[in-house]
């Protein structure tokens, strides 16, 4: 089971959910086109997600640093919305 913690996908086109007891983030990783991922978070960037403005900017920029170090492309499409 999941549950949205903070965000709207389609209002914001950021959300985070919490499953057993981890939080993923889910967004439009794409520049010119639509990329949708979702990514586990820490909890430090999970709060300063939740702070929005640079806070959560900046929480992106790390995630996606993190898992470019461990190989992973955060660049490349791993979810879709349900239709």
């Amino acid at each position: 089971m999941e549950s949205v913690v903070y965000g709207n996908l389609e209002k914001e086109g950021i959300e985070v959910v919490a499953r057993d007891g981890r939080y993923f983030v889910r967004y439009d990783a794409g520049a010119h086109q639509i990329v949708w991922r979702e990514d586990e978070l820490t909890e430090s960037e999970l709060e300063a997600i939740k702070l929005g403005g640079s806070a959560q900017h900046q929480a992106m920029f790390h995630m996606q640093r993190r898992l470019e170090q461990s190989g992973v492309d955060p660049y490349s499409q791993n979810w879709a919305p349900h239709a």
